[in-house]
């Protein structure tokens, strides 16, 4: 005897397709959810690889240059900043366009050292409204937990602003003593190593950075000026310390002393030159030359030997 098949009654279709939807409306939100949830995890994870291998190919001197990271791009680069890169380098790790940057999104490593260009956090974020974040730190490492004689003492000068009027050629970079030896927005240079001060027996003037003179216990900043009528340079620069704190910051003299640097009043104007420090490794330096420079004596103490 032949069993009889009844099919699905109207009532029962609709209740199929209800919860067919309804399982939809859950699952497909959720597995969304995840998908963005998951590219947030990869871009936090590719920027942190490409700021091991930016320090790493810095400090090894690949290709004889600096390398940096730009997370807005997802861009690793070759070079001392991602406007004047060598594009023929770049290493891309593309982000997803659910995730956006804010931040730190650039940061480029010293040479030899690898100490990173800028210090903070990088802070992603996906679509859905999670956050993650990653914070660079000196070397990628966070502050050292012990101090022991003998630690080498460093600067850097970081240009903040830089404007050019007339024949002005302000550029971010750096020469430090009679040989002019050049070094780049954010590369560490060298106050005592081993136990020994780097002593410098003048500087050169006439250069498009900041000249540097490092003597025994204090170095001599200068922005230099000889520029024609109608000619200025403004410049904003932090310049820090590590493994040392700044006992105090004097006027230089001659041409190249500055126009009322610890006033508290800061212009564009030929007196606007001023001085401050917003902490005890650190100087900010705002100078505006034109006939004659700007320059200051930034006096340094060695930190002592001590454990955490």
């Amino acid at each position: 005897m032949q069993e009889t098949r009844h099919a699905f009654s109207l009532l029962e279709t609709v209740i199929t397709l209800a919860l067919i939807a309804v399982l939809a409306g859950i699952s497909v939100p959720l597995y969304r959810n995840y998908l963005i949830q998951n590219d947030l995890e990869i871009a936090v994870n590719q920027t942190e690889q490409m700021l091991n291998r930016a320090r790493l190919l810095s400090q090894s001197g690949e290709e004889g240059s600096m390398w940096g990271v730009n997370a807005g791009s997802g861009i690793l680069f070759k070079g001392s900043s991602f406007a004047s890169r060598d594009v023929k380098a770049d290493e891309q790790y593309p982000f997803a366009p659910t995730i956006t940057v804010s931040g730190i999104t650039e940061v480029h490593f010293s040479k030899i050292y690898g100490e990173p260009s800028k210090t903070g956090t990088i802070t992603f974020t996906a679509m859905n409204g999670k956050t993650r974040s990653l914070t660079i730190q000196a070397g990628l490492g966070g502050a050292s937990t012990i101090v022991l004689p003998g630690d080498d003492v460093l600067m850097r000068i970081d240009f903040d602003y830089i404007k050019n009027n007339g024949n002005g050629s302000a550029e971010a970079v750096t020469f430090v003593g009679p040989d002019a030896v050049r070094y780049e927005d954010g590369e560490w240079i060298p106050l005592l190593t081993d136990g020994q001060i780097h002593i410098d027996e003048g500087l050169v003037l006439g250069t498009t950075g900041f000249a540097v003179e490092r003597r025994s216990g204090f170095v001599r900043i200068v922005a230099d000026g000889e520029l024609e009528n109608g000619g200025k340079e403004v410049v904003d620069a932090y310049i820090t310390l590590d493994k040392a704190t700044v006992e105090s910051v004097e006027n230089d003299i001659g041409d190249n002393e500055c126009e009322n640097p610890f006033d508290g009043v800061v212009s564009n104007g030929v007196g606007g030159d001023e001085v401050t420090q917003p902490n005890v490794r650190q100087v900010f330096f705002r100078t505006r030359v034109t006939n004659y420079g700007d320059g200051i004596l930034i006096y340094w103490k060695a930190d002592p030997s001590r454990w955490l």
